[in-house]
């Protein structure tokens, strides 16, 4: 089983910077040095949005995660890194 370190949105801590301007983010937008290891992750990316709104999960996850770059997160991010490989693993054992 793999789960995000703390929270999903630890992963885009991990790839803030492909998320410079999106959503109301700032741009341009410095991933932490340990994405994993800030808790309140939203609270990190309310903190940075130049817009007056702040981060939420129902309206802001889904376009985040279809703008993430993956490859930052895996580099950033071991347990996006862990999911990756077990991804990997299942789709080659069909």
């Amino acid at each position: 089983m793999v789960l995000a370190h703390r929270e999903f949105e630890a992963w885009f801590l991990a790839a803030a910077s492909s998320l410079s301007g999106r959503r109301g983010l700032a741009d341009p937008l410095r991933p932490p040095q340990d994405p994993e290891a800030i808790r309140g992750a939203k609270e990190w990316l309310s903190a940075r949005k130049t817009d007056g709104t702040r981060y939420k999960p129902t309206v802001d996850q889904a376009p985040l995660a279809d703008a993430f770059d993956l490859g930052q997160a895996r580099k950033n991010a071991p347990s996006f890194d862990k999911f990756c490989r077990d991804v990997e693993r299942l789709l080659r054992a069909d």
